[in-house]
């Protein structure tokens, strides 16, 4: 495979050689020096696959190309400075390039995503991506490119980002019985009770300063506060744990056994996924997991993590700045705690005489405050 080519002008070239070239190799090439812009409609291997020999003198690129494109049964139009180019068996059919054919330079949106909405909303449509991810091809009618067009500028815009502020904070069982967490009657808040015999409500408001007085107390553990920034309507995930090792037998060909390290997560998890509305307001489907180890199970094989998982699920709808609090999920630990005598408490081995190991189990409530941001 060789080529050549001289260039007398700028309309002319003097001399074209290619032997057992690629198709759209000879295309490219020869746009190239011509100025042209190519663009590739369909499969690009269809052209790849097809070789061409060119022997040409005293012709213009755009004869060049309607040489090899013509010879090698595919289709192109020129559209200005651009050539498009169809590599679709499919759309070389006559009653497929009826009508118009225009260029759209997307500006925020991908040409895959936009010609995934058109193939459904105008079926009759032809709509192809170009030669990078902003460029569309649509074919058809005129009325139908112009209804495409107008739908594209309407939803080719930026795609707003909100910032998710969040705080983990981690609340002993009887704090959190105090707090008397429970959901409220309006959409996109929470409401506690203050007097269980009254059942009188509070507004959410008033949770989030009895919940900051516990942190200042020290009766609340702020675990973290994370901030993560996501696109509308696309989810947004925080992670605050620890990978746990343990080790796994595996058996060889041999018959001896080898140990390999596994992992798993535990810890706090926070999956959420907003979409802006009108007036500021954002809906938010929320997903937290609380998870830990429950146990060691000890077997033949080796020591294993149980893993206890608590997650619940809610879409709620808030003004921009608003905080949603989400509760109710409750952890498990389990604590040792040794008494010793004074002194013979210590003494190796006798010392085991004068203590006193009691297993207590605890459980803490985690408490997400979510703040969704527009920027």
């Amino acid at each position: 495979q060789f080529y050549s080519t001289q260039v007398w002008s700028d309309e002319l070239i003097a001399k074209i050689d290619f032997n057992d070239a690629a198709v759209l190799d000879v295309v490219q090439i020869l746009a190239r020096q011509s100025g042209l812009d190519v663009i590739i409609s369909g499969d690009n291997s269809i052209a790849q696959s097809k070789r061409t020999s060119l022997h040409l003198k005293n012709v213009s690129a755009e004869e060049a190309i309607e040489h090899v494109l013509l010879t090698n049964g595919l289709t192109y139009e020129k559209k200005g400075s651009a050539i498009l180019i169809s590599m679709s068996p499919q759309l070389t059919n006559d009653n497929v390039f009826q009508g118009a054919i225009k260029i759209v330079k997307l500006k925020y949106l991908t040409a895959e995503n936009v010609s995934a909405l058109l193939s459904k909303i105008l079926p009759a449509l032809k709509a192809s991506q170009g030669g990078s991810e902003n460029t569309l091809i649509l074919r058809g009618k005129e009325p139908l490119i112009q209804a495409a067009n107008d739908l594209i500028s309407s939803i080719d815009h930026p795609v707003p980002q909100i910032l998710i502020e969040s705080k983990v904070l981690e609340l002993s069982e009887a704090d959190s019985m105090r707090l008397g967490l429970s959901y409220g009657s309006e959409p996109g808040t929470f409401r506690f009770i203050s007097d269980k015999s009254t059942r009188k409500t509070q507004p959410a408001t008033d949770l989030l300063t009895t919940l900051n007085a516990l942190v200042s107390d020290g009766k609340a553990n702020v675990v973290a506060t994370p901030r993560i920034a996501t696109l509308d309507g696309h989810e947004a995930v925080i992670n605050i744990g620890s990978r746990i090792p343990y080790a796994v037998p595996v058996s060889n060909g041999s018959g001896s056994t080898q140990w390999t390290v596994e992992y798993i997560d535990a810890g706090v998890k926070l999956k959420i996924t907003p979409w802006l509305g009108e007036a500021k307001h954002v809906t938010a489907s929320i997903k937290p997991e609380v998870s830990s180890i429950s146990q060691w199970r000890t077997t033949a094989a080796g020591d294993f993590p149980i893993i206890s998982t608590r997650n619940a699920q809610a879409t709620l709808r808030v003004k921009d700045g608003e905080t949603i609090v989400v509760g109710g999920l409750i952890s498990e630990s389990n604590r040792e705690n040794v008494s010793r005598l004074p002194v013979v408490g210590y003494i190796p081995l006798i010392g085991m005489l004068f203590q006193n190991k009691t297993l207590e189990k605890t459980k803490t409530e985690i408490v997400f405050l979510i703040t969704p941001h527009v920027i």
